[in-house]
């Protein structure tokens, strides 16, 4: 048995919910969202609505399910909370729980949360989802005091309606730009060199690195080398996949449309926009990039979505020089 969590009593008025059995139980130890995961004294947040998963979560020993949907009270020895909408349940939870521990949270924009994901942070400082029941889980697991970095939204505010909006950027003090992709840039005599990654984000970076400072967080700058936002996929004339910076030809796929449309400002100030296409929406790109001579072609879409024409082309390749066998 491990170390009480809650009263189920607590956790009932805490969520909002109607305790629809009497239980011989009367506390929890942890809350799972997941039925495989659920062991004896568990509560079992039901986030599917699947009968499935509350019969699995029951026989691997929880204490209660909460459930938004219409449950079969199937074992009356447990606790059965029912609430209007699981997602707002959770946020309250959610909130008990970062207020009895005590935890403060730091509001980013989405690119500066992107960002703070390649750095290196003190273990006191933790990302929080922005999918509530993924956070709460977060929450319960996190050292009291903890230091959280969120993205702004609604979410957030609910848990914590004092955080204020923050700066976006913060301009460096000197940037070298040694390719669209490869930057280097002096920020409070911090000489950060050849890191894979844009100077369109430096400013955002800097703004990060001036917070972590302001916060006495200690961080290390490595490489970006697989972030989502600006990413550069080298292919040859015929959109064969290529290794980074072997080809002439590059699509950088962008899935968030605000950035898209600055990104694409930043490219029309460093390249003849001759050799520059862009193209709104996956589709679009599909059916015009093998018609289209280009050096660099910035796509709003996520890379994942172009892994099969990108594949099939390299079959196809490969299926041509084996008939010559």
């Amino acid at each position: 048995m491990g170390h009480l969590l809650a009263k189920i009593g607590s956790i009932v008025r805490i969520s909002g919910g109607t305790l629809l059995s009497s239980p011989s139980v009367d506390s929890i130890e942890d809350i799972k969202i997941s039925s495989s995961k659920v062991q004896r004294g568990d509560l079992f947040i039901d986030v599917n609505s699947s009968s499935i998963e509350v019969d699995e979560a029951i026989k691997n020993g929880a204490y209660g399910i909460l459930a938004s949907s219409q449950v079969k009270i199937s074992d009356d020895e447990i606790a059965w909370i029912k609430v209007d909408n699981i997602e707002k349940s959770t946020i309250k939870l959610a909130r008990f729980f970062s207020t009895q521990k005590n935890f403060r949270f730091v509001p980013l924009l989405k690119i500066q949360y992107a960002l703070v994901k390649y750095l290196h942070l003190d273990k006191k400082v933790e990302l929080l989802s922005s999918e509530p029941t993924i956070a709460l889980l977060q929450l319960l697991k996190a050292q009291k005091e903890t230091l959280f970095f969120v993205v702004e939204n609604s979410f957030i505010q609910s848990i914590d309606p004092t955080l204020k909006n923050t700066i976006s950027t913060i301009e460096a003090d000197k940037v070298i730009e040694n390719s669209i992709f490869y930057t280097s840039f002096i920020y409070k005599q911090r000489f950060i060199k050849d890191i894979r990654l844009s100077s369109f984000f430096v400013p955002y970076l800097c703004y990060v690195m001036d917070y972590l400072d302001d916060l006495n967080i200690k961080f290390k700058i490595e490489n970006f080398n697989n972030f989502e936002h600006f990413y550069p996929q080298f292919v040859s004339s015929s959109l064969e996949k290529k290794d980074f910076g072997t080809s002439r030809k590059v699509l950088i796929f962008e899935n968030d449309f605000e950035l898209f449309e600055k990104e694409l400002i930043y490219l029309k100030k460093r390249v003849d926009e001759n050799i520059l296409v862009s193209f709104t929406c996956k589709d679009e790109a599909m059916n015009n990039l093998s018609k289209l001579e280009f050096r660099y072609a910035l796509i709003h879409a996520d890379k994942d979505d172009f892994k099969e024409l990108l594949d099939k082309k390299k079959i196809t390749q490969m299926e041509l020089f084996n008939d010559f066998d």
